[in-house]
């Protein structure tokens, strides 16, 4: 599963840098909380989202021209409001396809179900290695909506793929899958997870990887956006 999106062309080029790994960190920030501030400072939203003021500075500048973010003040002074949550999903949507941003592999297993494929990563010692998602990110969080009974997984190390391959018995299979490994794009985010116990990928990014997706993706992500807390504050049909 490979591909190549192209920004559409009446799109300002330095767009695409807000949305790269982690840029990604400051809207994420803005979506799950900064959304419910009245203003917020660069420098506050630069701490909260573990980034640089300088990356902060960059984004936020783009945002604010495309009509997303509204600032008032001077300089250092400067607040920020979040006014168009939905149009920065919109554009977050664009431009990031998981299958075509992440590479993915595709494999059939000798370990039969779902439950017996996440025991034996963890009877090997390497639960941590992965992270659920997409459809099985959905039903971790309590909102699957499909019969799915696949396992989909991201590697954060691809040092530690082959071992994980061992482990859970994996042959490649062309067509369809029962397993799939993913090699994140948005590895910042991922990072934000704990370390000591099975991980889940967040609402917003399991929003975003499944929206596109051809395996009943958008029906899930939509299933997801409007029950999740967080999600359906910002997530607005009709502009997708």
């Amino acid at each position: 599963m490979k591909g190549r999106y192209l920004v559409k062309s009446n799109e300002p080029p330095f767009m695409s840098n807000v949305f790269a790994d982690k840029s990604a960190l400051i809207l994420d920030w803005l979506l799950m909380f900064g959304i419910e501030k009245e203003e917020f400072s660069l420098r506050e939203a630069a701490k909260k989202s573990g980034t640089s003021l300088g990356l902060t500075q960059k984004v936020f500048e783009a945002l604010v021209l495309q009509g997303i973010l509204h600032a008032t003040g001077v300089r250092t002074s400067k607040k920020f409001t979040l006014k168009q949550p939905d149009l920065l999903l919109t554009k977050w949507l664009e431009y990031y396809r998981i299958q075509d941003r992440c590479k993915m592999k595709t494999y059939r297993s000798a370990i039969q179900g779902k439950e017996e494929l996440l025991k034996s990563l963890e009877k090997a010692g390497q639960i941590h290695k992965v992270v659920l998602a997409l459809h099985s990110a959905a039903e971790a969080h309590g909102l699957k909506n499909t019969n799915l009974n696949t396992l989909e997984l991201y590697v954060q190390n691809q040092d530690d793929l082959p071992k994980i391959e061992e482990t859970l018995q994996l042959e490649p299979q062309e067509r369809g899958y029962e397993v799939l490994l993913i090699k994140p794009y948005y590895k910042h985010i991922l990072k934000l997870l704990p370390e000591d116990q099975l991980k889940v990928c967040p609402a917003l990014l399991n929003f975003l990887d499944l929206y596109h997706f051809p395996l009943r993706g958008q029906e899930q992500a939509e299933f997801i956006a409007q029950r999740h807390p967080e999600l359906k504050r910002i997530y607005n049909k009709g502009k997708y």
